[in-house]
């Protein structure tokens, strides 16, 4: 397993219909980061799987979105450039669209937020059985969840 900062396995609720539809995770980095990410993995034991890989390179101002397949990262892994994270804190939404099987990123600033990406999943959204911190995280200052 990575190096794992935060573990949260999520409720598990017999009821279809009431599912994560929002996560906000707020943190603080270590000094002089370089990377940390948020994963959306399908087993809290074991990363052999993971519907959403969301990772920040804070130098290189660079987010890279993936997945993780019996083990093995996808080829087909998305960077973008961004200039948008500092290098003490961060504060995510991540609002989750189960009929189109998106998860679409925004950083919150102040009272508002900023969109930052749009990603389609290749498992179903509800196999996320755990959301992982990974990387160079101090602490994470607030996890909340939404439901529908």
């Amino acid at each position: 397993m990575s190096d794992v900062k935060f573990l949260m396995v999520l409720p598990t609720n017999p009821d279809e219909s009431d599912r994560m539809t929002k996560l906000l995770i707020q943190g603080s980095l270590l000094q002089e980061p370089q990377q940390f990410s948020i994963n959306f993995v399908n087993s809290p034991s074991c990363t052999d799987n993971i519907t959403y890989h969301f990772k920040v390179m804070i130098p290189l101002q660079t987010i890279v979105e993936n997945y993780k397949s019996d083990g093995e990262w996808s080829a087909s892994h998305q960077e973008k450039y961004l200039n948008i994270f500092d290098e003490t804190a961060f504060s995510l939404i991540f609002q989750l669209d189960y009929e189109n099987s998106t998860i679409d990123v925004y950083q919150v600033r102040g009272q508002g937020r900023n969109f930052v990406t749009k990603y389609e999943t290749l498992f179903s959204l509800s196999e996320i059985q755990s959301i992982q911190v990974w990387g160079d995280v101090k602490k994470i200052n607030q996890f909340s969840l939404n439901y529908d």
